[in-house]
C-alpha cells in the first residue's frame, strides 16, 4: 500500500512538472536517450527516470523530506526505479498476453491526449507571448518552439516539435490507458469471499457507530456522498449505522432567472432603516408617555408602504417566469400527479435531476434527500425548509414558498430514515465491489512484487546510482 502512495505521489508530481515547465541539465550528464532497464522491447531512458527522480525530490522537499546521506540517496533510487518498472513490466506482460486497447478505448485515449495537448500548447503560448513583450528578437513561435524542445528533452531525452511531441504525448497515453485497462483485465476473474465482505462490515460497523454517536450530524453529508458518488469515487462507502432523528424528502426546485436590481437591494435597506428608525421613535415616546414623534412614525409607515408595494411589484415580475413554472408543477400534484415524476420534470436541482446529458442521483429520486431537525448538518437545507418540513406528516407536500436564496420550492415528506444498523444484505452489492477493489489492489500489488524481481530485467546500475549524486556532494 505504502508502494502505490508513493507511486501515485510520483505520477501527480511529474504530471504538474510536464504542465508547469521543466528544468534543463549541464552538459556532462548522460544522453536523455540512454537505457537505464529494459525487457524485451521495453524500456526507460535515462530522461525519464532523472524526471520522475526530480519531481518526487521536490514534492518530499516540500514535505520537509530529503536526501541527507549516501545510503538515502540510493533507497530514493530504488524506489523511483521501482515505480517506473512497474509500469514497464506491467505494459511487458500485457503485451505478452497479446492484450491491447479496444478501437473505443484507443480512441478515448486519443480524444483525452487532445484535450490535454490543448492545455500544455495554451499554457506555453502564453509564456511564449509574456516572453516575446518582455523581448521581441524572437517570434512567439519561436519561444513556444523552445519550451516545447526543452520539454520534450526533460521527459523524453529528444528535441522534438510540437507536432512530434503531440505524437509523442499521445503514443504515451495510450501506453498508460493499456496498463490500467490490463490491471482491470487481469483482476476480473479475483474473487472475494462472503467471510471477507461480513468482516469489512463488522469494522465498519464499529467505526460507523462510533462516529455517529459521537458526531451524529455527519451522517447526512456521508450518506448523501456515497449515494452521489458511489462507483465514481474511490471514497464513497455506505454508512452502515444510522442515528436517529434524520428523515427523507423530495424537492421541487425551481430558480428565478437573472438577478434583482441595485435599486431594488437599495430600497430594502432603505426599509430595514425605516423600521429601526420607528421602533426607536415608539420606544422612545412610550419611555417618555407620549407622542412627540407620532407625526414621524406616521410618515415613515407611509414611506415604508409605499417602499414596500415598490419592491413587491419589482420582486412579482423577477420571479413571475420561475412562479409560472413551480405553479404548474403543484396544480399536476393537486390532480394527483405523482410527486417523484413531477419532480424530474420539473425540478432544476442538478444533483436530483442531472445536467448536460448526465443522470441526477437515482437514491434521490426514488427515496428523496436526507433532512434533519434535531442536527444541524454540514451542506444542510435552509431554515425555511426546515420549518416548512416540520409543519408536514409523512406523505405530504408542501404548498410553493420561497427559500431565503430566492428559489421556489414544493417539498414532501417522503419517510423518516429507520435508525440503528443497516442491515448487510441492503448493501451488500457495494460492499462487496469495495472489498473486491481492496483485494485487487493487494493481488495486484503481489503480482508487481513477482514481475520486479523477473530476472531477464536489465538494469543500468551506474546510471541509476549516479542520478541525484550532487545532493550528497552538497551536504559534504
Amino acid at each position: 500500500m505504502k508502494k502505490r502512495i508513493i507511486a501515485s505521489l510520483i505520477a501527480l508530481m511529474v504530471g504538474i512538472a510536464a504542465i508547469c515547465g521543466c528544468a534543463g541539465g549541464s552538459s556532462d550528464e548522460p544522453k536523455g536517450t540512454d537505457i537505464v532497464a529494459s525487457i524485451g522491447n521495453e524500456s526507460i531512458n535515462y530522461a525519464l527516470y532523472n524526471a520522475a527522480f526530480e519531481s518526487y525530490l521536490e514534492y518530499m522537499t516540500q514535505m520537509g523530506g530529503g536526501v541527507t546521506d549516501q545510503e538515502d540517496l540510493e533507497t530514493f533510487q530504488d524506489m523511483i526505479m521501482d515505480y517506473l518498472l512497474m509500469d514497464m513490466m506491467t505494459l511487458y506482460n500485457a503485451a505478452e498476453d497479446g492484450f491491447a486497447l479496444s478501437d473505443e478505448e484507443k480512441q478515448a485515449a486519443i480524444d483525452q491526449a487532445k484535450s490535454e495537448l490543448k492545455d500544455i500548447e495554451d499554457e506555453y503560448m502564453k509564456a511564449a507571448q509574456e516572453d516575446y513583450e518582455k523581448d521581441s528578437s524572437k517570434t512567439i513561435e519561436q519561444y513556444f518552439n523552445e519550451y516545447i524542445a526543452a520539454l520534450s528533452d526533460h521527459y523524453l531525452g529528444k528535441k522534438m516539435n510540437f507536432e512530434q511531441y503531440s505524437e509523442a504525448y499521445t503514443d504515451e497515453l495510450i501506453r498508460s490507458n493499456t496498463i490500467e485497462a490490463y490491471k482491470a483485465y487481469v483482476c476480473k476473474d479475483f474473487q472475494v469471499s462472503d467471510a471477507d465482505i461480513s468482516n469489512w462490515y463488522d469494522e465498519q460497523f464499529d467505526s460507523d457507530q462510533a462516529a455517529y454517536d459521537k458526531y451524529p450530524e455527519q451522517y447526512k453529508f456521508d450518506a448523501e456522498y456515497f449515494e452521489k458518488y458511489f462507483g465514481i469515487k474511490d471514497d464513497a462507502c455506505p454508512p452502515t449505522y444510522i442515528p436517529k432523528g434524520y428523515s427523507r424528502i423530495m424537492d421541487i426546485v425551481v430558480n428565478p432567472s437573472g438577478k434583482l436590481s441595485d435599486e431594488y437591494e437599495s430600497k430594502q435597506k432603505r426599509l430595514e432603516e425605516i423600521y429601526k428608525e420607528c421602533s426607536d421613535l415608539t420606544f422612545t415616546d412610550a419611555l417618555n408617555g407620549d407622542d412627540a414623534n407620532a407625526e414621524k412614525i406616521a410618515e415613515l409607515i407611509a414611506e415604508y408602504k409605499q417602499i414596500d408595494q415598490e419592491c413587491e411589484a419589482v420582486y412579482n415580475d423577477y420571479i413571475k417566469d420561475a412562479k409560472k413554472k413551480i405553479d404548474a408543477a403543484y396544480d399536476e400534484l393537486v390532480s394527483g400527479k405523482d410527486f417523484a415524476d413531477v419532480m424530474m420534470r420539473y425540478s432544476e436541482n442538478t444533483d436530483v435531476v442531472g445536467k448536460d446529458g448526465e443522470d441526477g442521483c437515482e437514491a434521490f429520486q426514488t427515496m428523496g434527500q436526507i433532512i434533519s431537525l434535531k442536527y444541524e448538518c454540514n451542506a444542510d437545507w435552509s431554515d425555511t425548509v426546515k420549518e416548512i418540513f416540520g409543519m408536514l406528516k409523512v406523505g405530504e407536500y408542501s404548498g410553493v414558498f420561497a427559500d431565503e436564496d430566492g428559489s421556489l420550492h414544493i417539498i414532501k415528506y417522503v419517510s423518516d430514515v429507520p435508525a440503528g444498523a443497516v442491515p448487510l444484505e441492503s448493501v451488500y452489492e457495494p460492499i462487496k465491489s469495495i472489498v473486491k477493489t481492496i483485494s485487487d489492489e493487494t493481488a495486484w500489488n503481489e503480482l508487481i512484487e513477482t514481475w520486479l524481481d523477473d530476472s531477464r530485467i536489465k538494469r543500468n546500475m551506474k546510471l541509476i546510482r549516479l542520478v541525484g549524486q550532487d545532493l550528497i556532494e552538497e551536504t559534504e
